[in-house]
């Protein structure tokens, strides 16, 4: 494993410690159409979100301004299971160039859809609430006391990240709402990776990358695992600060 990939993995087990039981409240036993967003008011008490989905948003977004999408391949559980299919995806490399680049804007859309639900339809409830209970019996609860749009919604998620098994990353790529705000980060980023005048066009980081993207393009998330392989040393990390002072 290389030297950058030891930091990030010891991140991922981190941030599956402490957001991991958050994640998986948001998927299989958030009421709300939008998860994540409401927890002040959601009647979960279990949900540890009540107490840290401030913190944790405001974690994100700071990391969005400094890394881009940093957080996607640090920190965020729902990006480690894609991370994990992805090694075992059947179709590698069959969505590429302008057809990759097209529909990573479907993200986009996803994000809008998300900022409407939460901000001018009020987040509505798609499911009854269960408030309490043992771990595994709640969540089958939640399933018995939903409504069909709230199994639309989880379907389509888990839907989504099954697929990472076809398609690598297929959710973090195509669909996820928070991929598509930290890439709209990404463009104003402190740090990020990028390729240097030297490139010789090669292709090889591309073909490394789990997102099947080049450094600082639509859908890179500043993993910097490309960075040691590339064969003419044409991959930095940029800081942008730094750059402007000069």
């Amino acid at each position: 494993m290389s030297r950058i990939q030891w930091p990030r993995r010891i991140i991922q087990i981190a941030s599956l410690y402490f957001i991991g039981t958050f994640s998986y409240y948001g998927i299989f036993r958030c009421p709300f159409a939008v998860p994540y967003v409401s927890c002040e008011n959601c009647p979960v008490i279990q949900c540890p979100g009540k107490k840290i989905w401030l913190s944790a948003w405001i974690a994100i977004l700071v990391s969005g301004l400094m890394f881009g999408r940093a957080f996607c391949s640090y920190a965020c559980p729902g990006g480690m299971i894609s991370e994990l299919f992805s090694k075992f995806s059947v179709l590698k490399g069959a969505i590429r160039n302008k057809l990759d680049k097209n529909l990573s804007y479907i993200k986009y859309i996803s994000l809008a859809v998300a900022i409407y639900l939460f901000w001018f339809g009020h987040n509505p409830r798609w499911a009854i609430p269960i408030r309490t209970g043992e771990f595994w019996q709640a969540t089958s609860l939640t399933f018995e006391h939903a409504f069909p749009l709230w199994f639309i919604r989880t379907g389509f998620v888990l839907v989504a990240l099954l697929l990472g098994l076809v398609i690598p990353y297929f959710w973090c790529r195509f669909f996820c709402p928070t991929g598509g705000l930290l890439e709209i980060f990404s463009h104003f980023s402190l740090f990020r990776y990028k390729m240097k005048d030297s490139c010789t066009d090669c292709g090889k980081c591309e073909k490394l990358c789990g997102m099947e993207t080049r450094p600082s393009r639509h859908n890179c998330t500043n993993c910097g695992v490309c960075a040691k392989d590339c064969p003419v040393d044409s991959i930095e990390l940029e800081n942008r600060l730094s750059n402007s002072n000069k």
